[in-house]
């Protein structure tokens, strides 16, 4: 069983994604990096969704350290957003007006998946092309809109770890473990598989112009 057979490719794949993970998580603990680092990491899988020859850490690093600054910009508005959105919804489950509670939560929800599907088109963009923070911002607003279909898939695979621990209180444990081994890196996979199509011709239109 050599280097080229499909067992050593998948092994090789699989390792690669469990390494990304936990940099990706590391880099995410100072939480105002998270940005960079899940643009690296959405690098490095878009990367082996092309089969794109790399070295996967140097890659994410390079990446990383080439993204932080500008990533701050977008990064922590929105994780500042999302973080209210929690607390008033964490909130509202004192509130005694059951209808008010109700609407007041579904603007909430609809409010976390807007800026979302922002963040799931920015990351690929930010990691391929050179643009402001506004300018790709503008632009993962466009595309969230231009391809509906694919916006939504991304936000199903970005925050079914989520509903399974939610939903299933007897997969708590091992969506943690899953998260904590493969998760990150792997919903970055599934979203670049996603977004494939869209960003290749990004990426060939950029270089014929």
């Amino acid at each position: 069983m050599g280097p080229q057979s499909s067992f050593y490719r998948g092994l090789s794949s699989l390792t690669d994604v469990v390494l990304i993970n936990i940099v990706t998580l590391i880099g995410c603990l100072p939480i105002v990096t998270a940005g960079a680092a899940l643009t690296a990491a959405n690098r490095v899988m878009s990367e082996m969704v092309r089969d794109a020859e790399s070295y996967v850490i140097r890659t994410w690093w390079r990446s990383f350290k080439t993204n932080l600054r500008q990533s701050l910009v977008w990064w922590v508005p929105a994780a500042l957003l999302l973080a209210g959105a929690w607390l008033q919804n964490w909130m509202l489950g004192g509130t005694t007006n059951a209808s008010t509670a109700g609407a007041l939560t579904a603007l909430i929800l609809v409010a976390i998946l807007i800026i979302t599907a922002l963040l799931v088109w920015i990351l690929p963009l930010t990691a391929f092309f050179t643009n402001s923070a506004l300018g790709h911002l503008g632009n993962a607003a466009t595309l969230s809109m231009r391809y509906p279909g694919r916006t939504v898939l991304c936000l199903v695979v970005t925050f079914a770890p989520a509903l399974i621990f939610v939903a299933l209180p007897g997969a708590r444990t091992a969506a943690a473990w899953f998260m904590v081994v493969l998760g990150v890196a792997f919903v970055n996979y599934l979203n670049a598989l996603i977004q494939k199509p869209v960003i290749s011709g990004l990426l060939r239109a950029s270089a014929s112009s």
